[in-house]
């Protein structure tokens, strides 16, 4: 498998959020002159975007930090081959593996802790929108 990166970062921006996509779009909304029934209707519009959105990126946040923990447990379950390794084992490469499965449960044990924090983040349905 040929993985592929790109050379360089530097000038890309993350793509914007829902969140600030929404608060854009309010910014305009309010310089504009709409009648009161026009502007609580898109208003309202825009709280029921932005609850679907928050719904949408939690459930995508646990979701992966799920998958993280299959990743964890079947990693777990190669390492567990470490209790076979004999101490005057020849190949030394088996060492590197070994290393490289506890970088993986590193790698994505921070990831789904990422995930967590982040789904602390989300605004939940209950919660105010912003004005």
């Amino acid at each position: 498998m040929i993985e592929v990166t790109p050379a360089s970062s530097e000038g890309l921006e993350a793509p914007p959020t829902a969140a600030g996509v929404i608060q854009r779009v309010r910014g305009i909304v309010r310089g504009l002159e709409l009648d009161c029934e026009c502007r609580s209707k898109l208003d309202s519009a825009l709280q029921r975007f932005e609850a679907l959105e928050d719904r949408r990126q939690l459930r995508r946040l646990i979701l992966d930090a799920r998958q993280q923990t299959e990743r964890i447990a079947a990693l777990l379950d190669l390492a567990r081959e470490l209790d076979e390794l004999p101490m005057d084992e020849p190949d030394l490469s088996v060492f590197e593996e070994v290393a490289l499965l506890f970088e993986g449960i590193e790698e994505a044990a921070a990831r789904g802790a990422a995930d967590m924090r982040a789904a602390r983040e989300v605004r939940r349905p209950d919660e105010t929108a912003p004005e």
